[in-house]
């Protein structure tokens, strides 16, 4: 029997939320069996693995306690991904969990599909304020089969996660043949699930199930603004890998389809956007990162258009670049703050 569903799980220095996030899987007998749950260690150094693998010897014919060296978030995605046997992909950080009532329905659900991504709204919890916050897809109609050269990803008001890890479940198969989809040894490999995913499916489905639930407040998470200063160069490799990707693959993608706008202007995004990044750093900062970034894009991507920040940074001497840059973020925050007042 084929399993209907293969979970991915990263394990590297969790053992205070392992348990919470596997017991989270822990649907009836039945439907359990159709599950196909692959928990990669990534060579961590506590008792994560050890507790994993008790459910390896509980569930033998359920969960997977792979064990390799380590390769990052990143490689454990991808080594999980390449040895998923589910028809159907769904990644699990180890210090999230699902909503298991809501994950039950899920399996019922994928039992009726056959579409290339499901896509479902999902939860964030804030621990410091014990709170949950919905992330609801909109401009969507649940249960409808789209054609993902016809739906209107620029204009859908999603925003760039629209097919993110913690709210699409892809089909497995469409996922291996691209390997690798992740930047390895390095944060914020899952911006690759912004493209890549829309780039290659065919179809979708939404449904108004609300599986995932996202952690917030774990000390040393990536979007930690003091993680993100101190770990930037992974912003930057992240996106040289995507972009690698995305010029690879281009032409894989249909011309004159709502999905190679999305994918042309992700592109755009992804170089441009980042200048207005590395030029938050502190000045001894931004002005090495942002010569080496554009060197690269002019280098790789000569004909991508430019925003009014790259044309800025490349007529205008650094020094002037960098306070112009600065005082136009200023302006910019005043101005949403008297806006928001005046509401």
């Amino acid at each position: 029997m084929q399993k209907l569903l293969s979970i991915v799980i990263p394990v590297y220095k969790v053992e205070d939320y392992i348990k919470k996030c596997l017991d989270s899987l822990l649907v009836p007998a039945e439907q359990l069996q159709l599950l196909d749950v692959v928990v990669v260690n990534d060579g961590t150094p506590d008792n994560s693995a050890v507790m994993a693998k008790e459910y390896e010897k509980k569930y033998p014919s359920v969960f997977r306690v792979i064990d390799q060296e380590n390769r990052g978030h990143g490689g454990a995605w991808n080594h999980g991904t390449e040895l998923a046997v589910g028809k159907y992909l769904f990644y699990l950080d180890s210090d999230d969990w699902f909503d298991t009532d809501q994950f039950s329905k899920l399996i019922a659900y994928l039992g009726h599909c056959d579409t290339d991504m499901v896509l479902m709204d999902r939860k964030k919890y804030y621990a410091q304020e014990d709170r949950y916050e919905d992330v609801v897809l909109i401009n969507m109609e649940p249960d409808k089969v789209y054609d993902a050269n016809v739906y209107d990803w620029l204009g859908s008001g999603n925003g760039s996660n629209i097919t993110y890890a913690h709210n699409t479940v892809y089909r497995t198969t469409m996922m291996q043949k691209y390997l690798p989809l992740f930047c390895e040894h390095v944060m914020y490999d899952d911006v690759s699930l912004q493209v890549i995913p829309i780039a290659i499916a065919e179809s979708f489905v939404y449904t108004k199930l609300n599986v995932y639930r996202y952690y917030i407040g774990r000390v040393g998470q990536s979007f930690d603004p003091q993680v993100r200063a101190k770990h930037g160069d992974h912003v930057t490799t992240v996106l040289k890998f995507v972009l690698a990707w995305m010029k690879q693959y281009r032409d894989e993608v249909p011309e004159n389809t709502t999905r190679r706008a999305w994918f042309d202007n992700l592109w755009w995004a992804f170089g441009s956007c980042h200048y207005e990044e590395l030029s938050l750093f502190p000045y001894n900062m931004a002005q090495p990162r942002l010569k080496e970034w554009d060197a690269y894009m002019l280098e790789e991507f000569p004909d991508v258009k430019v925003s009014k920040t790259v044309r800025d940074y490349r007529q205008l001497p650094f020094p002037l670049y960098w306070v112009k840059f600065k005082v136009g973020r200023q302006i910019s925050r005043v101005k949403k703050f008297i806006k928001r007042k005046m509401k």
